[in-house]
């Protein structure tokens, strides 16, 4: 899952078997987080924190204004080992700088706003002012606020520009950014270089001068109106918002996971996007940090999915394996057909060397996304539904006499010798296989029983298998059910 993001042009031997699961594979716990933002307004929450997880901490946010109910608080904030700076604009955020703004056809000598600017060290508050003409900047002006003008109170801050527009704009921009080092960090290759943590910029009643009442009727300089919405994050994992949702379309249980194809905040379209490891706040190519602690080297991912593409398009599961943060491996499952049930699924690895982490990526579009968010226009409302997604070492390594029972399903005898029987006649939802594994996950022996009338019993021919301990699991409609039996 890799941040598409710019802001510099314009601004800016068998591993032993444990109980390494992966977490919420079933996804059938989903966390809420809010997410804020001014009316017209693009905001840092989710420019530079595209993937955010449950624990996520926004740096825009409502705060009490000057006049009326609403100012806005812009803040740096720390977010794992990233310092994230704050930023509202008007305006696209692109890999070529800053797209779009709002329309206005005035003249205005200068800008005027109430400010706070408080930092917990030597830093630079900002607001810009960009005024446009037929897609051209034809002018701007930057106001930095440094730590010596710090304020915990509202103050008036005016400007007023030394020379006259010489030409009508249709367009302005508007934006303003807790930390100047924003614009510093071309060729750093990471945003929150010289950012430090904890600077807020609060500003409220932002009007041009010069203009009387002519307001640009989409600038909100009072803050008033915002859009709230909310987001839902399975624990364990980060999302790109959007297109991460829950769905009570599921295999099994209440709920499962579905990605999607979506309008991207930044304009354009993005493929839905969600990962159990991270990229850290940059620009350009960054390495995914984070996972989950996995030892394991010969094993099966699994999982069902659905799959409805638009315009030929793919859906994938990527695994990345890392050893002492270095990527030793990696494979995929890709989807290039329309699927409409249900379908089961399973990547087998093989790794030359155990790891000590795995990161599990999944995306709505597998197209290559090094570029603009406009490539995925095409694929609009592709849709990637998963559950049930687990390693069938997390099954393998259940105890003994740990049952997950599903409807009085039975398996007899155990120990046994030549042949084991599984007892049907209780369950409700109709079978769908019955699989035997060994102890390192691998499949030994799997009856596919879907679109089969089924016995009351069925009867499994272990006689080939050598003596040891081995897993079955009987999945059905409803559920799936593991034990683990003894073969003498």
């Amino acid at each position: 899952m890799k941040k598409i993001l710019s802001f510099a042009v314009a601004l800016f031997a068998i591993g032993a078997i444990s109980a390494q699961s992966i977490p919420d594979g079933g996804f059938e716990v989903w966390n809420t987080t809010l997410i804020e933002s001014p009316n017209y307004f693009n905001t840092s929450n989710l420019l530079f924190n595209s993937t955010i997880s449950s624990s996520y901490v926004p740096n825009v946010t409502q705060t009490a204004g000057k006049y009326g109910s609403y100012g806005v608080q812009i803040a740096s904030v720390l977010n794992g080992t990233d310092t994230l700076p704050g930023l509202i604009v008007d305006a696209n955020v692109g890999r070529n700088g800053l797209d779009g703004g709002i329309p206005y056809a005035q003249k205005p000598t200068g800008l005027r706003f109430w400010y706070k600017y408080t930092t917990a060290g030597v830093d630079t508050g900002a607001v810009f002012v960009m005024f446009k003409l037929a897609g051209n900047i034809i002018d701007s002006f930057l106001l930095v606020i440094p730590s010596s003008q710090s304020t915990s109170t509202y103050t008036l801050r005016s400007y007023y520009t030394t020379h006259p527009l010489t030409q009508t704009p249709d367009t302005v921009i508007f934006g303003a950014v807790s930390s100047l080092a924003i614009f510093n960090n071309q060729s750093s290759k990471s945003y929150s270089k010289g950012v430090v943590p904890g600077s807020t910029l609060v500003i409220d009643s932002v009007t041009f001068t010069g203009v009387g009442s002519n307001q640009p009727a989409k600038l909100n300089g009072n803050f008033e109106n915002w859009n709230t919405d909310t987001a839902k994050i399975p624990p364990g994992w980060y999302i790109n918002y959007p297109g991460i949702t829950q769905t009570s379309d599921r295999h099994a249980g209440s709920y499962a996971l579905q990605v999607s194809t979506v309008n991207s905040i930044n304009g354009g379209a993005q493929p839905g996007q969600i990962s159990t490891g991270y990229y850290p706040n940059c620009h350009g190519m960054c390495h995914e940090l984070g996972g989950f602690p996995y030892t394991t080297q010969i094993d099966t991912l699994q999982f069902w999915y659905k799959y409805t593409p638009v315009s030929a398009d793919t859906a994938a599961i990527y695994l990345n394996f890392v050893k002492n943060g270095q990527n030793i491996y990696g494979t995929n499952f890709i989807v290039f057909n329309n699927v409409t049930s249900w379908t089961y699924a399973t990547v087998p690895f093989n790794l030359a060397q155990m790891p000590d982490t795995v990161m599990i990526d999944i995306i709505s579009s597998a197209h290559n996304h090094d570029t603009t968010n406009a490539q995925y226009t095409p694929y609009l409302g592709s849709t990637f539904k998963i559950d049930n997604l687990t390693f069938t070492s997390q099954k393998a390594s259940l105890g003994l006499n740990e049952l997950l029972a599903k409807d009085g399903i039975r398996v007899y005898p155990n120990p046994a010798k030549n042949q084991i029987n599984v007892d049907l006649s209780n369950i409700s939802g109709s079978l769908q296989t019955i699989t035997i594994y060994d102890m390192s996950g691998r499949v030994l022996n799997s009856q596919n029983y879907s679109g089969v009338v089924r016995n009351s019993i069925e009867s499994i021919d272990i006689s080939s298998l050598s003596s040891g301990i081995y897993l079955i699991e009987v999945r059905t409609a409803n559920g799936n059910f593991y034990q683990k039996i003894s073969k003498q």
